[in-house]
């Protein structure tokens, strides 16, 4: 028999239910929300990928697309005070609030089909985290509809839910506007983080592939990345950025690291199934068009899937190039030649010797670099 109120329920296994569900929503979206904050504000030189599983599975593709916040304020806030909502109305036990999180749940549970089905069809992928969150919400639903008498909400509950909402999400405003304003005194933290850091030298051979290049250099940049990581689609849309504001310069080599077994000895399974012959069709375009190409295939990223690498490969006559073994060889070499710098994660590159992980915003990225020409009486 259906009972009329679950948080009237007297068994306790419905108590522990919601209580581990309601503790799972939240614990899920203050993960994507520290996510969110950390690749969109970073404080340090090392990146952080958790939930970075492979190409489909991924944070950072969420993350970093136009659905992640409103208005800067991450939409994960909003699932966790839906889970503080459920777990709160173990303590009220009013029948007028549980109509009212029926209902909210609802709205809640139809916003992640909203974004799953975006996610899936338009960013090609899924953030894990975000995943476990819609499968909990949505258990969490179908609790509540087996065991509820009605969804029909409480207009009292629902102007309280929204006053809550809206004043979480005014003070989380002011603390993205406090973070985007403090960028200067990150800037100069990040700076000390940089000459603290033990300079790694370069690698033992010197990429063919180049961004930017400039006789004695002051800045030199050596970039690891995949053409499939999105974290890397982030860092190339900023060193076109960089090797203009800094033309004659700097210095920005290529290394291929594609996060796929097939080319890469260091990986022992393909998180990135693309990303070999992605990297052999850039390394057989002509050198003075490197760059382009690197602009190219890093821009229809999303388009892997749907056979991007294999028409771009036709359209510029590359067959016989990327079917050489040769090619493999040089790509592997440079692979090779990121082994002495433990490279964990991509992106990873060495500015002058230094390795940082993870896309920092371009103006953090000039902060250091500014810097080095500064001491090197070079600005």
């Amino acid at each position: 028999m259906q009972q009329n109120s679950i948080y009237q329920d007297k068994k306790l296994n419905t108590t522990i239910i919601l209580f581990v569900l309601s503790a799972l929503m939240i614990g899920f979206s203050l993960y994507l929300t520290q996510h969110y904050f950390d690749l969109k504000y970073p404080t340090g030189l090392e990146g952080k990928s958790l939930c970075n599983l492979n190409q489909f599975f991924n944070c950072d593709k969420t993350t970093l697309s136009a659905v992640s916040n409103i208005a800067g304020v991450p939409i994960s806030i909003f699932g966790a005070l839906i889970g503080i909502f459920v777990m709160a109305g173990l303590i009220f036990k009013n029948e007028d609030y549980e109509r009212t999180i029926y209902f909210s749940l609802a709205v809640n549970f139809t916003g992640c089909v909203a974004l799953f089905c975006y996610s899936l069809f338009i960013l090609k992928g899924l953030c894990p985290f975000c995943t476990l969150y819609y499968i909990v919400s949505g258990i969490t639903l179908f609790y509540f509809f087996k065991k509820s008498a009605s969804a029909k909400p409480a207009i009292g509950y629902l102007v309280l839910f929204a006053v809550i909402v809206l004043a979480i999400s005014a003070v989380t405003k002011m603390n993205v506007d406090s973070k985007s304003n403090a960028q200067s005194a990150v800037a100069t933290d990040l700076i000390k983080q940089y000459y603290s850091l033990p300079n790694l030298g370069s690698p033992k051979i010197v990429s063919d592939y180049k961004i930017a290049t400039a006789t004695n250099a002051p800045i030199k940049m050596v970039i690891f990345s995949d053409f499939e990581c999105p974290a890397c689609k982030a860092l190339s849309e900023i060193t076109p950025l960089i090797a203009a504001r800094y033309e004659g310069k700097i210095d920005i080599q290529y290394f291929f690291y594609p996060l796929d077994n097939s080319c890469n000895p260091s990986m022992e399974r393909p998180l990135h199934q693309y990303a070999c012959k992605a990297a052999y069709a850039a390394s057989c375009m002509p050198l003075a068009d490197f760059a382009k190409a690197h602009d190219e295939i890093f821009h229809n990223q999303d388009k892997f899937e749907a056979g991007f690498v294999d028409q771009y490969i036709k359209d510029h006559k590359l067959e016989s190039c990327v079917a050489d073994p040769r090619t493999k060889e040089k790509v592997v070499a440079l692979i090779k030649a990121a082994d002495p710098f433990n490279i964990r994660s991509t992106p990873s590159y060495l500015i002058n010797g230094v390795k940082i992980e993870g896309a920092l915003p371009a103006d953090q990225m000039y902060s250091i670099m500014d810097e080095i020409l500064k001491r090197a009486g070079k600005k």
